[in-house]
């Protein structure tokens, strides 16, 4: 029996000469092509900053890190969703509260939301399901009326536009996946999306084991001359 693949990537000449050249780069450019990434992706999203980790999960982890969200602390996410985008939530003690989706979008319907929200909702995370996105002007209508951080969950949305805005430029952060089934893909990898200067040390911090943005190179610089 002949097997379907549901998902795969194009793979031609010029992706197999770049992953050559970034073997043979290896030393002499040392995270160049993360870091190219970075910047093009951010730039393609009208984001000021973006950070490459090794799954949307991840990135999903490092914001609500960054934004301080602890035990005790609820986080709105929709009930239709893969499990990845409330299982961070769980990781820091926090409980996920799940809300009712829009029967059209599939997307997170913003009168639950409503709803839903307490004295200890910290943040609220929507996603864009199968392309699909929700009433975003009305979720970030509410997310500014209760000061409460949105977090945009575009993994399955890049390319999507709501009222010609791309995917990924919603709230204070937004996330995104490469993995296989994805339509970019790097194999496995996320990235995470922001604008705000003080989230974004925080988050590069976290991401880096305590080193700030203008710490890598000295210290890449340094390791590289004691050998």
């Amino acid at each position: 029996m002949e097997q379907i693949f549901i998902a795969g990537p194009w793979i031609t000449e010029h992706e197999i000469k770049i992953v050559e050249k970034a073997m043979r780069d290896w030393y002499e450019q040392p995270y160049f092509y993360c870091e190219e990434f970075q910047r093009v992706f951010a730039e393609y999203h009208d984001r000021k900053y973006a950070l490459m980790t090794p799954n949307c999960t991840t990135s999903i982890h490092l914001l609500l890190t960054g934004l301080g969200i602890k035990p005790g602390d609820e986080v709105i996410v929709p009930e239709c969703t893969w499990i990845a985008t409330a299982a961070p939530i769980t990781y820091l003690g926090a409980t996920p509260v799940f809300c009712d989706i829009d029967p059209e979008s599939w997307c997170l319907d913003p009168a639950s939301v409503r709803d839903s929200i307490t004295e200890n909702t910290k943040a609220i995370i929507v996603v864009d399901l199968y392309g699909n996105m929700p009433r975003m002007d009305e979720l970030l209508s509410i997310s500014q009326e209760y000061g409460i951080p949105l977090i945009e969950d575009a993994a399955e949305a890049l390319g999507s536009k709501y009222r010609g805005i791309r995917a990924g430029k919603f709230g204070i952060g937004s996330v995104f996946s490469f993995h296989r089934t994805k339509t970019l893909t790097t194999g496995e990898g996320g990235m995470l999306l922001l604008d705000d200067d003080g989230v974004y040390e925080r988050c590069f911090v976290w991401r880096d084991h305590g080193r700030r943005p203008q710490a890598r190179w000295p210290l890449v610089l340094q390791l590289r001359s004691n050998l």
